[in-house]
């Protein structure tokens, strides 16, 4: 073999030593691209998150800020508006309408405003009919705490009308008057709490009403007329036309695309 043969065997081999260079290259590159690809597709498509906040949110919770952590945490100093069975139950609807099938589907705007409806008329139904249930009713011990509060207040007052008039306080026996005046209505006195407690926790549910209307619409609005699908369709064919691997356009006439006559 001469010099000329070596010379032309050694090209021959850097030609192909550099074609399977860009062969292993481009395959890497199509793989982090198809990686890539499937983790927005699933990240568009994920609503666990959406449902989460809004578990926690019925909970009663807050997104706060915790030793620099940002997460949900129950306040010392509020007490919960629905049951364990209230926040199931509601999260039973959630679920049957925020979901990745929905998401895909292709809907009208007719559609849509059906299924809003159902999903209102749903829970309107279940706070007609199951409110008791639905809503937290306060215990013993959260009555007793107001009833305590409110002979307190009743207390501050008497001894200010009693100072007023230039009359003796006595702290303790104006305390002990209040008590003798619903010794024997003590029973009453906490259903009242009960029922006043649960009155004003009725009145959050129009609220309540409104937050997950606006989630579960937003869900169908995704998918009005197949968005959503649509969004990742989109999505795919643009990958696919930057993908490395994807066949160029042939050119005429060489790298200046001069036409031949």
């Amino acid at each position: 073999m001469n010099e000329e043969e070596y010379e032309r065997l050694a090209r021959t081999q850097a030609i192909k030593g550099q074609a399977s260079e860009n062969a292993a290259r481009d395959s890497q590159m199509q793989y982090m691209l198809e990686e890539k690809e499937k983790g927005l597709a699933e990240e568009q498509l994920d609503v666990e998150v959406i449902i989460d906040n809004i578990y926690n949110l019925l909970k009663g919770k807050e997104f706060k800020e915790v030793d620099g952590v940002k997460k949900w945490v129950q306040p010392k100093d509020k007490s919960r508006t629905l049951s364990d069975w209230g926040i199931h139950r509601i999260m039973q609807t959630v679920r049957f309408h925020i979901n990745k099938n929905n998401l895909l589907s292709n809907y009208k705007e007719e559609q849509i405003n059906r299924l809003m409806l159902r999903f209102t008329n749903e829970l309107n139904d279940l706070v007609l009919l199951k409110y008791e249930k639905l809503f937290q009713m306060p215990t013993f011990e959260e009555c007793k705490e107001i009833l305590e509060k409110k002979l307190e207040e009743k207390s501050k007052l008497r001894k200010f009308v009693l100072e007023k008039l230039g009359q003796e306080v006595d702290e303790e026996e104006i305390k002990k008057e209040f008590l003798e005046e619903i010794e024997h209505r003590i029973e009453d006195e906490i259903d009242n709490i009960k029922q006043k407690e649960m009155k004003e926790k009725l009145k959050e549910y129009g609220l309540i009403l409104e937050e997950l209307e606006a989630a579960v619409y937003a869900t169908y609005n995704r998918a009005w007329k197949g968005e959503e699908r649509g969004s990742l369709r989109r999505h795919s064919h643009f990958s696919e036309i930057f993908s490395p691997n994807a066949p160029q356009p042939k050119q005429r006439g060489g790298i200046f695309n001069w036409r031949r006559g």
